[in-house]
């Protein structure tokens, strides 16, 4: 995909030249080159969910027509009506894409939500947040629901941006109800003096254009009757200055008309631009002396999106713009999926192919569903009309998808309607020419970034141009710890760009010369990661759940899911031996073959002053059968006899990961929690005696004595879940349960690089579902975009 340089209009090569092509329009492409625009999708899996359920999502991030590789960190949010936010998680971006989930919360009441998503980059520019309203079951409000005072609003939009007297003009209109939504209506063009001047009627969606010729001294109003009475609403007032600047799509492209009136030079059009992504595309100068221009642009050379055209007078003030879109369909990357095996039995098998052709790169994902728990038979937004339509827009659009793929040309002729009827406020022609353009307030944050200054403990002296080992240990003992060396400046500062880890994290500092390590202080910088953006709410009409089936069904699902999770046993009383403090130790660290032992033996480190430079030293004589000495090279080493086993080497566990002696020497004793000793562990490669490590957590990490060391926490990114699809080929005890999914399949990680592929996708039905939702999408690294939505039906 390659963006062509010239321009027709009516068959005249186009240059850009003149005083303004070396002021604004240099300026304007060296700030979209400093600047340039960030788009994301977010592709859920669902469009209503349930509280306590996942909104399971992949994210796709377009800048240039061409896959986001910029952004690094995605925050994604769950805000209420009142924009407040109620959950929010930070995932890595990795190739422009990211994948992740909200775990929504189970005391969510009933109501319409909204799901953003942005990175920093995108908020350089106004208006680019993702967002989507999404339906959510739950708990019934406490107190009944505000009712809404019906009410219909009538915007309107004169082409060009002004009601021009005594011209031709062309006026957009918008009809709402109360809610923000489309509303179908049909009234009268009135003016001062009494009289009728035309009819007008919502077209589609609420929208529709009526023609008018302002006369001087007159005013204009709507008039429209219904049940509540015959209501007014007010033009615009005609001014006697500007342009009139209509136009429309043709076969050849975009044909534009200008007319403006004899008199003031200040309002007379002296050229036009036009700009798609804050880059200019060309400008066309007019010839003094007419009052009437027009022509055709050809646009079939051009990137498809909304292009941005804005007359200019002579003295670089604009008088009057348009937007239009531009659809040649580049975009478009064709797929074909087969139904190989269609099984609606209860946990059938189903299998099918997913066919692309010519040489693709790129990510993609694939959510099947149950249908019956969809509102609508399509989805009201997709990639298509997210990244290449309402994304550049400013107002809501309704139902933008229905602009894209298989849709009519009858309803795509409607598409210049919602141009006319939406606004556009990227930048400020005069801040162009004045070399002004607002300067990007956010970089991108290049994944966690740890820094901070380290002294002497008990001294303002700076621990400089020393070596320190860091320490990244996860709270989650399924993510494996993270060890580092890193070197601090002249003044005890350190920085560690492009982390990665996840979920909360103990960072430790050490000073690494063994036993004559120093105590060290560290003061820790800012979190780059958790931070408060300023996010501007962004106003989608609210959705209402009354009399909607599915909305009943949903909340069948929440109260199945209240059965399955929130079982409580009253009344019930349960005797027990008391656990020791080493089996209590037990359960809060160790896990999976780690945990229980018969024969294991362990030391308790968190009730006692541990003495001794390392573990091992501390460890000398404590443990019968275990042996610490050191080699030639003076690394430790760990044998163990015991009771006719023989003699052998231990094998070493940090929090359960594999590790060697080095490491772990290098670890304070006051930051380990305990130490267990296995005689025989099956979980060591080859068997044979080993010892694990534990670090300390929690309030025994608060509870560390001073050491040469120091210890933070720190919110990592938030980890990913894996989606859970089960295999019945497999006979397994929690198959016994009823299987009630509503997401049949998420396949979030389908990466190609291949020529023709073929994918393969197979799921296993629930116990009910009659019809599945297919949805498929993704997005090539030279930014062409998938799009496959279809409803497969049990045939009768």
């Amino acid at each position: 995909m390659v963006k062509k340089a010239l321009f027709t209009v009516t068959g005249i090569l186009l240059f850009l030249t003149g005083s303004f092509g070396q002021t604004a329009v240099i300026n304007l492409n060296d700030w979209a080159e400093a600047n340039p625009i960030q788009k994301l999708y977010l592709h859920t899996d669902l469009e209503n969910y349930y509280a306590g359920g996942t909104i399971w999502f992949k994210g796709y991030f377009l800048a240039e027509y061409r896959a986001g590789d910029n952004n690094t960190s995605v925050y994604v949010e769950l805000v209420d009506n009142q924009f407040k936010r109620i959950v929010r998680n930070v995932f890595p971006v990795f190739f422009g894409t990211t994948v992740g989930q909200l775990d929504l919360p189970e005391n969510l009441t009933t109501g319409s939500y909204i799901l953003r998503a942005y990175s920093p980059l995108m908020l350089n520019q106004s208006g680019f947040v993702f967002s989507k309203r999404i339906l959510i079951s739950g708990k019934e409000p406490k107190t009944a629901p505000t009712k809404i005072t019906p009410a219909v609003t009538i915007s309107f939009f004169p082409e060009g941006g002004n009601l021009i007297s005594s011209l031709i003009n062309t006026v957009a209109f918008k009809v709402t109800d109360e809610r923000g939504l489309p509303l179908n209506l049909q009234g009268e063009i009135w003016n001062n003096k009494n009289e009728m001047v035309t009819t007008f009627f919502t077209m589609h969606d609420g929208m529709g254009a009526f023609n008018i010729v302002p006369q001087p001294e007159e005013t204009y109003f709507a008039v429209t009757t219904g049940p509540d009475g015959e209501k007014r609403y007010p033009l615009p007032a005609a001014t006697k200055n500007g342009i009139t600047f209509s136009m429309k799509s043709s076969a050849k492209g975009k044909e534009y008309r200008i007319e403006q009136l004899d008199g003031n030079d200040n309002f007379k059009a002296a050229y036009m631009v036009a700009q798609m992504n804050n880059t200019v595309l060309f400008k066309w100068t007019f010839k003094p002396g007419k009052n009437f221009f027009g022509g055709t642009i050809t646009t079939k050379d051009l990137m498809s999106g909304t292009m941005h055209l804005t007359v200019f007078n002579k003295f670089d003030q604009p008088l009057a713009e348009r937007i239009t879109f531009v659809d040649n369909k580049e975009y478009i990357l064709p797929v074909t999926l087969t139904t190989d095996t269609l099984n609606f039995g209860e946990r059938s098998r189903n299998h099918f192919s997913l066919s692309l052709k010519d040489t693709i790169v790129g990510n993609f994902s694939a959510a099947i569903t149950d249908a019956d728990y969809e509102t609508d038979a399509s989805r009201s937004q997709n990639i298509y009309s997210s990244l290449m339509l309402t994304n550049d827009l400013k107002g809501y659009v309704h139902r933008p998808a229905q602009y894209f793929g298989d849709s009519p040309d009858s309803l795509k002729k409607y598409l210049d309607l919602v141009m006319m009827t939406n606004g556009w406020t990227r930048f400020k022609w005069s801040d162009a020419i004045a070399n002004t353009l607002p300067k990007p307030q956010f970089t991108d944050l290049g994944y966690i970034t740890l820094n901070g200054k380290v002294t002497f403990e008990g001294s303002r002296r700076a621990f400089a141009n020393k070596e320190l080992i860091m320490l990244l240990k996860p709270k989650d003992s399924t993510q494996k710890m993270i060890m580092q060396m890193i070197h601090t400046d002249s003044t005890g500062s350190f920085k560690v760009n492009s982390a990665i880890f996840y979920n909360k994290t103990s960072i430790l500092l050490s000073d690494v010369k063994g036993k004559k390590s120093k105590y060290i202080k560290v003061k820790y910088g800012a979190d780059s990661l958790q931070k408060n953006f300023p996010v501007l709410p962004t106003q989608i009409p609210y959705i209402s759940t009354d009399n909607d089936s599915i909305a009943e069904k949903m909340g069948n699902a929440y109260n199945d899911y209240l059965k399955v999770e929130g079982v409580m046993l009253a009344n019930v009383t349960v005797r027990t031996r008391q656990k020791s403090n080493t089996e209590k130790l037990d359960d809060a660290y160790a896990s999976g073959m780690f945990a229980g032992g018969i024969n294991s033996r362990i030391l308790d480190l968190t009730q006692e002053v541990a003495m001794g430079s390392n573990i091992f030293d501390y460890l000398q004589g404590r443990i019968a059968g275990l042996t610490v000495s050191r080699d030639s090279q003076g690394q430790y080493q760990l044998t163990y006899r015991d009771g006719g086993l023989g003699k052998g080497n231990v094998k070493l566990f940090l929090d359960e990961s594999p590790t060697d002696a080095v490491f772990i020497e290098a670890i304070p004793v006051n930051q380990i929690a305990f130490v267990k000793l296995f005689p025989n562990f099956v979980g060591a490669p080859g068997g044979g005696s080993s010892l694990a490590i534990y670090m300390k957590k929690g309030a025994d990490l608060n509870a560390a004595i001073e050491a040469p060391t120091d210890v933070m926490e720190y919110n990592g990114y938030t980890v990913v879940k894996e989606f859970y699809s089960p295999n019945y080929a497999v006979r397994l005890p929690e198959h016994s349960k009823a299987d009630n999914r509503i997401t049949l399949l998420w396949q979030p990680y389908i990466t190609l690089a291949n020529v023709n592929p073929v994918v393969p996708i197979g799921f296993y039905n629930n116990d009910r579902s009659t019809k599945y939702k297919i949805v498929i999408e993704g997005m090539t690294t030279d930014g062409r975009l998938l799009m496959f939505e279809k409803t497969v039906h049990q045939q009768k």
